[in-house]
């Protein structure tokens, strides 16, 4: 870490560290964990952490004691600004850039630990100490600026203590700035260094009555349905120019996260509770001919895509508590990019066809429609998306320089690009315009006939060109799909102005699922402790970690997404998460006979017999299992 670093944050331990994290103190150069107010006092108070935090920082903090407050209730608020606390005393009472949420009042009992942080869809999120999610709309606030944090004691909570912050894999720390040659003397250096300093903040509100804060609508449980206002993000989606390097740099770092993390999941939620009623629409499904099944039942004029869809595969036995509709979604997805005749290209780099008939028989649209269909429905999107091209869709600006010209479905436009790239000097420019000039021209650059034109434009006239190509030329076949999906709830629009966190459901992300993050999905159903059943469920839960590690080494032909299609109906955990854990169960291998473990996709259980010995065995069981599973009622 360079000195410059150090000097900033006032830390030497790392660049894991966000920071340090404490709470300012009211008493001259002092500050620690515990942030108390006087209980015998009829004044409120607000008492700041020491720095700005980051969207998404997780900030984690423990009731330590507390009494009902006057009116009933354990009354404590989290607050979000955007004014600095410097100026607290003055202009924080009736600033609108300040938002407080109260916290629900069966999270503020002594020893209750509780996490919240502000995400990039301007949500503040609370997870109590059950993991249980409650989130509220936050608004006023600008996430451009520093965010400040404040608990607002206004009730009869007396200790709370700090126990620090994380996002992703860093955490902050305890270390701050001591002895004179690291102190902040003044307001000045201390918005400079962006740490305050602990003896410039202290505030008391003399007057409770007073209402000091809009307050936001009551908390949402995860769970609720209720309406909440639609999600609106600080994400920019007008045109913004990124270098290639930090485009990917960001892209990458976006993509690493899981999708539980990501803010696509509190969007969903919100959007769903937005929308959603809580009726059923019956779908009967002919899984040879599923597309059309679908496509009719847009068609029919008792459809409603705000309606739960109850999926019903014809000849199959199974009731729709889930797994069928995830397995329709899935297959409908797969069946929009091969079958339908808009898409084009690489499964994993898809571009929309240049087709006049399907836009007239608005086949784009109806693409649109179903992949909105299946998103809000915690289905899965296309996943098959050029990012380039989802990308130029949302208004990205970018160059195209890097873009690989394999990937352009046309052979006679791969070659030609070819071409282009292959030109190093001015004959070769000169060759290009004699061969291609018209075409390029055609392509919406004149300038290869200009005056200056020179062998360092080549690779904007490639630019050009690939612009013009996977993304221009079928700009109205775009606008067709878009208004497909604009037609539930303006989902294009909220896609559009979070385009970052949507990236892994319009585009493959390549991250295959880890066996770690695999085995935490499941749960097992154990026989009681002591008996020779729960030994035998023992040794084949041995036998299963085995099997997983093979599939981690790719020592057997089995894949994780192959398992969890099997036991849940998807190949991917949903962006809003499984409704429940999924399990394991045994059963008693029969003494005569073979029979294969099995699943209920609707309860997402496994089922494995007892007392497996080998794993190889229950490799080969497992393998036959899931390639000889065809649907609901036939496996």
């Amino acid at each position: 870490m360079g000195k410059k670093e150090m000097k900033k944050h006032g830390r030497i331990c790392g660049s894991r560290c966000l920071g340090p994290m404490k709470f300012l103190s009211g008493v001259e150069g002092s500050a620690g964990f515990l942030a108390s107010r006087d209980t015998s006092s009829h004044t409120d108070r607000l008492v700041f952490l020491c720095r700005p935090v980051k969207v998404n920082e997780k900030v984690r903090i423990q009731i330590e004691s507390g009494l009902l407050s006057r009116d009933g209730h354990r009354a404590i608020g989290i607050g979000f600004t955007n004014d600095s606390p410097l100026n607290a005393i003055r202009d924080l009472r009736d600033s609108p850039r300040s938002c407080v949420v109260p916290l629900p009042e069966d999270l503020c009992l002594p020893g209750a630990k509780i996490e919240f942080w502000m995400n990039y869809a301007d949500f503040v999120i609370i997870r109590a100490s059950d993991r249980t999610k409650y989130y509220m709309k936050a608004e006023g606030l600008n996430l451009h600026e520093p965010l400040f944090v404040f608990l607002d004691f206004c009730g009869s909570t007396s200790t709370v203590r700090l126990l620090g912050s994380r996002k992703g894999g860093r955490t902050s720390c305890s270390v701050l700035p001591s002895g004179p040659s690291d102190a902040i003397g003044t307001k000045e250096q201390a918005i400079e260094e962006n740490l305050l300093n602990l003896s410039l903040i202290s505030y008391v509100n003399e007057n409770s009555d007073q209402t000091f804060f809009r307050e936001a609508p009551p908390w949402q449980a995860s769970h609720s349905s209720s309406p909440i206002h639609p999600p609106v993000s600080t994400q920019r989606s007008g045109p913004t120019t990124h270098s290639k390097t930090a485009v990917n740099r960001g892209l990458k770092r976006r993509l690493q996260s899981s999708m539980e993390g990501t803010d696509v999941t509190s969007l969903l939620r919100a959007f769903q509770q937005q929308y959603l009623s809580s009726n059923e629409v019956y779908v009967i499904v002919w899984r040879k001919r599923l597309l059309e099944s679908a496509l009719d039942a847009l068609s029919n004029r008792n459809f409603s895509w705000t309606e739960k869809p109850h999926i019903e595969f014809a000849g199959e036995e199974a009731f729709d508590n889930g797994g069928p509709r995830r397995e329709f979604f899935r297959l409908l997805m797969i069946e929009v990019q091969s079958s339908l005749g808009v898409f084009e290209g690489n499964p994993k780099h898809l571009f929309f066809t240049y087709d006049q008939i399907a836009l007239q028989q608005r086949k784009y649209e109806q693409a649109g429609k179903l992949v909105a269909w299946s998103i809000v429905h915690g289905g899965p999107g296309p996943k098959a998306l050029d990012t380039h091209l989802y990308q130029l869709m949302c208004g990205v600006e970018m160059e195209l320089t890097d873009f690989d010209w394999c990937l352009i479905p046309d052979a006679d436009v791969q070659r030609k690009a070819q071409k282009i790239l292959s030109c190093k000097t001015a004959e070769h420019l000169c060759a290009l315009q004699r061969e291609l000039g018209d075409w390029i021209c055609d392509c919406g650059f004149p300038g290869i006939y200009g005056p200056n034109i020179c062998v360092q434009d080549v690779p904007k006239i490639y630019s050009y060109i690939v612009r013009h190509h996977i993304y221009l030329r079928v700009s109205i076949m775009i606008n067709q799909f878009t208004e497909g999906l604009n037609s539930c709830g303006k989902l294009w629009d909220v896609v559009k102005t979070n385009w970052k966190d949507f990236l892994p459901i319009f585009t493959k992300t390549n991250k295959r699922i880890s066996r770690s993050s695999f085995r935490a999905l499941f749960e097992i159903s154990w026989s009681a402790e002591g008996t020779k059943r729960r030994e035998e469920e023992e040794e084949t839960i041995y036998c299963w970690e085995l099997v997983l590690k093979m599939i981690k080494d790719k020592e057997t032909e089995l894949r994780f997404e192959e398992l969890l299609v099997f036991i849940t109906a998807t190949d991917e955990v949903p962006a809003l998460g499984f409704p429940d854990k999924l399990s394991i169960h045994f059963y008693q291998p029969e003494e005569r006979g073979f029979r294969l473990p099995y699943t209920s996709t609707c309860l997402m259980g496994l089922f494995l017999p007892r007392g497996v010995r080998s794993h190889a065995e229950l490799n080969k069981m497992l393998l036959r299992a899931v390639r000889d599973s065809n649907g609901f009622g036939k496996s």
